[in-house]
């Protein structure tokens, strides 16, 4: 579609002069542009004609700039909580382990900031899942504004930050206890492959996010599969574990809710490819 790339190249030049326009947000606005276009195309509107109303439906530069402003000063209140909650954790699981230290074989410094830095990783996968599913909900709900979601995307790409980097460091830190212990670096043991998967599923969404292989709107609905990554990488090898390494007595009904959590975190991942404000509850507010 030649034309509307110019359309677009010109339109990028134009939005690119206002302020706090940046590039990130224009990307994120581009690909809004082109879906709606497509949408009014289908329609039966022309290209030109199409171009031109989706243009007009998102507002002139100065109108978007202030939009995004007044987002960035009042963020969306999931995010906030979100953020608040993951501040938080952090202090929270070192407190914890300061007071209630590991004992025995093994005990010391390392399985400390390991078992640190594992929490935070998988925590805050959990949280961009939790994240990812208020959005679904708000967006089946009555839509989600393209200026919030551009902003969003700074908050998903923190979140699978932290949760890459510190899994990552997590596993390195447990593969040099081992050694320690047992003598070895790896030995597949179920917790070590769950990690693995957290590992290598965070790496993949960070790098979709970095190079934009994903929209906001994919990468969020996307969340809530990673969730399930971690609910069955660190929950599931415990349930599954008689009494012995890594098993901490869990009963039967951890697999119920086990199961029940991934069912819902499905669901919600359904409900995300659905159609924008298909339940239509309520009118979209972007305050």
């Amino acid at each position: 579609m030649p034309n509307l790339n110019s359309f677009l190249a010109e339109w990028r030049q134009t939005m690119s002069a206002a302020h706090h326009m940046t590039p990130e947000m224009l990307d994120e606005l581009e690909s809004h542009m082109r879906e709606r276009v497509g949408k009014l195309i289908d329609s039966g509107l022309s290209e030109a004609d199409a171009c031109q109303r989706a243009a007009a439906e998102l507002g002139n530069a100065e109108t978007i700039a202030a939009e995004f402003r007044k987002l960035d000063a009042a963020s969306w209140l999931p995010v906030r909580i979100m953020t608040a909650v993951g501040l938080v954790l952090v202090p929270a699981v070192a407190v914890v382990l300061l007071l209630r230290p590991f004992s025995g074989p093994g005990a010391g410094m390392l399985l400390t900031i390991h078992v640190l830095t594992v929490t935070v990783g998988y925590g805050s996968t959990l949280l961009l899942g939790v994240l990812g599913a208020c959005f679904v909900i708000q967006r089946a709900r009555a839509g989600f504004p393209p200026r919030r979601l551009a902003s969003l995307t700074r908050a998903t790409f923190a979140f699978a930050t932290t949760s890459t980097v510190c899994t990552l460091v997590g596993i390195v830190l447990a593969m040099f206890w081992a050694h320690r212990e047992w003598g070895r670096f790896w030995d597949w043991d179920p917790k070590e492959v769950g990690a693995f998967c957290v590992a290598v599923w965070m790496s993949g969404f960070l790098l979709a996010h970095w190079f934009r292989w994903v929209t906001a709107r994919g990468l969020l609905v996307a969340s809530m599969f990673g969730s399930n990554v971690v609910f069955l990488g660190w929950f599931a090898p415990t349930l599954a574990l008689s009494p012995g390494l890594h098993a901490y007595g869990w009963s039967h009904f951890g697999w119920v809710l086990l199961l029940a959590v991934l069912i819902v975190n499905c669901l919600l991942t359904i409900l995300g490819l659905a159609p924008e404000g298909w339940l239509g509850w309520g009118r979209q507010k972007e305050g």
